[in-house]
């Protein structure tokens, strides 16, 4: 059997492509968090949610018709904050440990949670 070039190039690339996609590392985690807002006074179309990671907006969406709200993006391993554009009344979540701000417009996430379903968000003007 005779070694080619092309065949050895074809093996590293390969090598180095499933080395280097590792989603499930915890090296670089990422947050997913989803979720309902319910408010009566708040226009949806201009409200903003982020996740907010080491003081680094890592993702922003708006919200979906009915309120409904979908977002993922990259966070250290510190834990990271779900920051409004309206003051934050009160939540309900499928986790523990989650914390609203001083100010009211952030859900502070701790560290080891990535995966954040909100039943409800309930926002106040």
């Amino acid at each position: 059997m005779k070694f080619r070039p092309v065949t050895g190039l074809l093996y590293i690339y390969f090598a180095l492509i499933m080395s280097g996609c590792r989603s499930d590392s915890t090296d670089n985690p990422r947050a997913y968090v989803e979720g309902q807002m319910v408010s009566a006074t708040v226009d949806f179309n201009k409200f903003r949610l982020k996740i907010i990671s080491n003081n680094i907006v890592t993702a922003q969406t708006a919200l979906q018709a009915g309120g409904s709200f979908t977002l993922s993006g990259p966070i250290s391993n510190d834990g990271f904050s779900l920051t409004s554009t309206e003051k934050i009344k009160s939540f309900k979540a499928e986790k523990s440990g989650l914390t609203i701000s001083a100010d009211s417009m952030q859900i502070n996430v701790p560290q080891g949670i990535t995966y954040l379903k909100f039943n409800e968000i309930v926002l106040t003007k």
